[in-house]
């Protein structure tokens, strides 16, 4: 076939066998003492791309889960697996929609650090959404500054510090066995400030096998001159969780709460739940520092992680244990100069670089007592990264910026057999160019324009190129091969605007994305054999993220509503499946909310999420094996008697609508095999907080 010519240039060898309006959800500063929204409203007002900005302190209800709190966000799709801190399927612009679970397709940052492991994969359930004060969103190729070479961008997690949070005590309770309670320590003194979080939590769950619990801790101290900053941050998470699996369409809506294994159909005795347990269970220690110089025209940051790893994950067939060891560092300065006429020009290097080992043994279940048989594979990886970039950001004339941007990447992947020496033994060299070229115009104090042309390249992870073939009648023939996989590469074009003439206020990104060798999951019958190709020709992500805000105010009360559509025409262009919509992202999504704060302390917040279309399944669009559309309903209710002191009652799924939320994707599938996590019916949490 003959290959396009694509913004994004990348190699492989392989030996295998000023001042805009800013585009925001919310900005708020809660502390007198630091402008941290405000200036990275500022900061993201420069991107000439869609950027969110989320204050986690004035979201409504529980915030108990990472799906939770992304959920209501321009362009952010979020499909829950099975309701708590496990592995929600976290999408934009249909970056890594087709892993099961999701592993990959965005760069998860916390305060500008890679969270991801080394080669490029992460666990999302290990991800604490409750120590993060503000989550910055880059959609897309904006987020090259931070080493984001994913087609789905960035997702920047600032944490609660002693500066901008004070100490608190909280308690949730809710449906399904679900139990949290958590704690903040926070103190200033004179330069210094320190923050402590503890939390715990546990569900019993809405299905069978579906119990979850985790424990994270969370401490760092900060030190501040006129000049510079610095802030270490020790992190320990232990997250464990049940996987009750998937059940085929009409089981998933007739037998919601019901798993595999609980039928008396064939496939049930193959896949039993009850007997096989799949879970995860992953356990995690980081330490991270940040340092920041800044001078009257220039500003240099230093920020260094070193992160242990112990992931075990059970599916119904096999258990794979990985011991992860990473270690990053990532580096940048920036450089202002005015000129004669007062003009701008902002430059920007950077470079970050990571180094991980990752040794994974793999064994099958016995279907018979679910016990774990010996290892039928040991895989050692050792993966490496290195982003160089720079960026140049203009001001043509007042108020008008040209943005310039080239990112060289490069990744190794190496993989030893320690079983059968030399065996599967293997070696991938990746290397990619990524430029960008980007427009911003404030052209009036109410409306700002942009529009880039980016490029973007991700290469596989080892989840990816080590697969496992598996068998539930024949575990003692369960084997791992070697994928050999390509760059997924794309190119970009996204036009957007911010206009906010009060009270309203309307934020629009359209982008429109040609993929070349993109990452497509080809899952087998039982759903746990998956393999990912490189699809063999172009496939298109075309979108569409929009808000619409309305705020206003009247006697006692404060109004604010929001609308989101999400418009996502992703199909294939040529190949295999020509003309076929990719399998596994709803092309309509529409969410809304509107918020009334009366007198300072009631606050009702009614809200809904609609899919009004069935989304397929699988790659040929079978019709019988489709997401039903749903439309849902929730409900969250807060009383504030004092500053110090609030409750909460947080309602989803109010109506008890029947929906599946999640399912694996496959290439072909078809009615009677297992694909579908059915929604929880109706549920609530009630919490109260105590500040001090």
């Amino acid at each position: 076939m003959k290959k396009g010519l694509f913004f994004t240039f990348a190699v492989m060898a392989a030996a295998t066998p000023s001042e805009a309006a800013q585009e925001t959800m919310v900005v708020t500063c809660n502390s007198p003492e630091n402008h941290q929204a405000e200036l990275m409203a500022q900061e993201l007002a420069t991107v000439p791309g869609g950027t969110n900005l989320i204050d986690t302190q004035t979201l409504s209800g529980s915030q108990s889960s990472l799906a939770r709190v992304l959920s209501q966000q321009q362009g952010i799709v979020v499909q829950e697996f099975f309701g708590g801190n496990d592995q929600p399927r976290i999408n934009i612009r249909g970056s890594g929609l087709q892993d099961n679970p999701v592993n990959r397709g965005i760069q998860l940052l916390s305060d500008g650090l890679a969270l991801n492991q080394a080669d490029g994969s992460f666990v999302i359930g290990l991800i604490d959404p409750e120590q993060a004060q503000l989550i910055s969103v880059y959609r897309g190729a904006n987020a090259m500054r931070y080493g984001a070479t994913t087609l789905g961008g960035a997702i920047n997690f600032h944490p609660k510090t002693g500066l901008n949070h004070t100490s608190e005590f909280s308690l949730e309770a809710g449906s399904f066995g679900f139990y949290k309670a958590g704690a903040i320590l926070a103190q200033t003194m004179r330069g210094w400030d320190m923050l402590l979080s503890l939390n715990h939590s546990e569900q019993d769950g809405y299905r069978t096998n579906s119990g979850a619990d985790r424990q994270s801790v969370g401490a760092n101290f900060g030190y501040r001159t006129e000049n510079w900053t610095t802030r270490t941050a020790l992190n320990f998470t232990e997250n464990k969780f049940e996987i009750p699996f998937l059940l085929p369409k009409a089981r998933a809506q007739s037998n919601p709460d019901q798993v595999m294994g609980e039928g008396h159909e064939p496939m049930d005795e193959l896949l039993n739940i009850p007997v096989r347990q799949p879970f995860r269970h992953t356990r995690q220690i980081r330490l991270a520092n940040k340092t920041i110089w800044q001078q009257s025209t220039s500003e240099h940051q230093v920020g260094l992680y070193a992160e242990q790893l112990e992931d075990t994950f059970r599916n119904p067939l096999t258990q794979a244990e990985t011991d992860h060891l990473n270690i990053g560092a990532d580096l940048s300065s920036r450089f202002e100069t005015l000129q004669e006429d007062y003009r701008l020009t902002e430059y920007l290097l950077f470079l970050s670089a990571n180094y991980g080992t990752m040794p994974r043994t793999f064994a099958s279940v016995d279907p018979i007592d679910g016990t774990l048989m010996d290892p039928f594979a040991d895989l050692d990886f050792h993966a490496s990264n290195i982003v160089l970039g720079a960026q140049v950001r203009h001001e043509l004339w007042p108020d008008l910026f040209v943005i310039g941007a080239l990112q060289w990447v490069k990744n190794d992947r190496d993989i030893t057999d320690k079983m059968n020496a030399g065996v599967l033994d293997s070696h991938f060299d990746y290397q990619s160019f990524n430029p960008k070229v980007g427009l911003t115009y404030q052209t009036s104090p109410t409306l700002r324009l942009y529009g880039n042309l980016s490029g973007s390249a991700e290469a596989p992870n080892f989840w990816q190129l080590a697969t496992i073939s598996a068998n539930p009648t024949d575990p003692l023939n369960n084997h791992v091969y070697i994928n050999p996989l390509t760059v997924q590469r794309a190119t970009t074009v996204e036009l957007g605007l911010h206009y906010a003439p009060q009270p309203f206020q309307l934020n629009a990104s359209w982008y429109y994305a040609v993929v070349e060798d993109e990452l497509i999951a080809v899952v087998g019958d039982f759903a746990v054999n998956g393999k990912t190709i490189n699809y063999d020709s172009h496939t298109i992500h075309h979108g569409l993220e929009t808000t619409l805000r309305y705020d206003t105010e009247f006697d006692q009360a404060k109004l604010s509503g929001q609308l989101l559509y999400n418009w996502s025409d992703f199909f294939f262009q040529e190949g295999q499946y020509q003309g076929n919509l990719i399998a596994g992202i709803p092309e309509h999504l529409i969410q809304g909310h509107l918020d009334v704060l009366y007198q300072e302390r009631w606050r009702v917040v009614p809200n809904f999420t609609w899919q009004p279309k069935e989304t397929f399944t699988d790659h040929l669009n079978n019709k019988d094996n489709t997401q039903d559309d749903y439309l849902l309903f929730g409900l969250q209710v807060a009383y504030e008697p004092s500053h110090s002191f609030s409750i909460f009652l947080d309602i989803q799924n109010l109506a008890n609508t029947s929906y599946q939320t999640a399912y694996v994707i496959r290439g072909q599938g078809a009615p009677d095999l297992p694909t579908f996590i059915p929604g929880p019916g109706f549920n609530a949490i009630f919490g109260a907080k105590y500040t001090w």
